[in-house]
């Protein structure tokens, strides 16, 4: 009996997902609520911060949440072309989950890693097209005031806004795997890293760089010494850190 429950306990914990693993479905969940998003339909946002609610995530969907109740209309939509017309500023999204977008164009600016690995570039290029912009007051004047945080005219907003929260704090997650890794010992086999987390070479090597400190080194390839290539050499490594994925040296 004791046996059966032991090799129970061990296939169940066999089975269980790793954080990575975890961060992909929720990440294909989150490319769900887009494509509903994309598609028309309202309160996704709503829906995939349930999902989200438990779990490891639940910090992230509490955060996203604030970020949806404390929206700022006028960071996305232009007032200084309210004479012309009322636009969706794709060129502010610089501090959020997507890429801006070169409003001339339509290109987006500077793609980094993640948006290249989840194709946020077409989604923000398709959402210039699907959504239409409302006049961004209080009484849908353009002499009127303003709409209060939270309260947009244009109510697509904050959906958009927990998607692109989540965006931003799904990759910051994949970003700190790998910082945590690389900064625990001295040297780091980036080729182990990229096996581990499920992600390409050229993904954890652009993600290294971004997270390195100033005297380390990122190296893709030694012409002097094969040994070092795909390295990372940290100079001062904190081996009191305790990554939540790690890697066998």
């Amino acid at each position: 009996m004791c046996i059966r429950v032991i090799i129970y306990l061990y296939l169940i914990g066999d089975n269980e997902m790793d954080f990575p693993d975890e961060l992909r479905t929720a990440e294909n969940a989150l490319q769900h609520a887009e494509k509903e998003f994309l598609d028309g339909k309202d309160g996704v946002a709503e829906d995939l911060l349930v999902k989200l609610s438990t779990g490891p995530f639940s910090s992230d969907a509490i955060s996203a949440q604030e970020q949806m109740q404390n929206l700022d209309e006028s960071r996305y939509i232009k007032w200084d072309r309210w004479n012309q017309k009322f636009e969706f500023s794709a060129s502010l999204w610089k501090n959020d989950g997507y890429p801006s977008v070169d409003t001339d164009s339509q290109q987006a600016s500077n793609p980094d890693w993640y948006s290249k690995r989840t194709g946020t570039s077409l989604f923000v290029m398709d959402l210039m097209t699907h959504r239409n912009v409302l006049v961004p007051t209080t009484n849908g004047e353009r002499t009127g005031p303003p709409t209060m945080p939270g309260a947009p005219a244009n109510k697509w907003l904050l959906d958009f806004i927990v998607l692109s929260s989540l965006r931003l704090l799904f990759k910051n997650h994949w970003e700190q795997l790998v910082k945590d890794i690389v900064l625990k010992r001295n040297r780091t086999s980036l080729a182990l890293v990229a096996e581990r987390l499920g992600l390409t070479i050229s993904e954890i090597l652009e993600i290294a760089t971004k997270v390195r400190n100033f005297d380390d080194q990122v190296i893709e390839r030694d012409s002097r010494n094969s040994d070092n290539d795909l390295m990372y050499i940290c100079r001062k490594p904190d081996s009191s850190l305790t990554p939540l994925v790690d890697i066998t040296m």
